[in-house]
């Protein structure tokens, strides 16, 4: 049922992300080392683009595509609030033992909470990616 359920968010999100094109749309790329987690789904290591979208009704989806692999993964995105101005724009991730989890996406003004499913614990490492910009398609 949590397979059905997480199919039709899936196509939920990919029909609001055609319907935003014409909304603030923000693309970065970035190299990440190591496999992850993202919104519960198993990523391998390589370059990523990311996409962080606004959809009409001002929800953020934040999708997150394998240019190898050619593998997405969407999740809507919480405000954190303002990026500050000497820290760029990057993800975070925090990791443990078992691997790591997207937990945070940061634009060059915003930052987005990305849903994680690991319990934060006192001894998390956080792994901090730069994002750099690309031309929208």
């Amino acid at each position: 049922m949590k397979t059905i359920a997480n199919r039709i968010f899936q196509c939920a999100a990919g029909a609001a992300l055609l319907t935003a094109s014409a909304f603030a749309q923000t693309n970065m790329t970035a190299n990440i080392p190591f496999a992850f987690h993202a919104n519960g789904v198993a990523m391998l290591a390589g370059t990523y683009r990311l996409d962080a979208t606004s959809t009409p009704s001002g929800t953020t989806l934040i999708v997150l595509r394998d240019s190898a692999a050619k593998k997405a993964v969407v999740a809507a995105a919480g405000v954190l609030g303002s990026n500050p101005a000497d820290r760029g724009a990057r993800i975070v991730f925090r990791c443990q033992e078992n691997g790591c989890d997207l937990r945070q996406v940061w634009t060059n003004d915003t930052g987005y909470s990305y849903p994680g499913h690991a319990k934060d614990r006192s001894d998390d490492r956080l792994a901090s990616i730069p994002l750099t910009n690309v031309k929208a398609d």
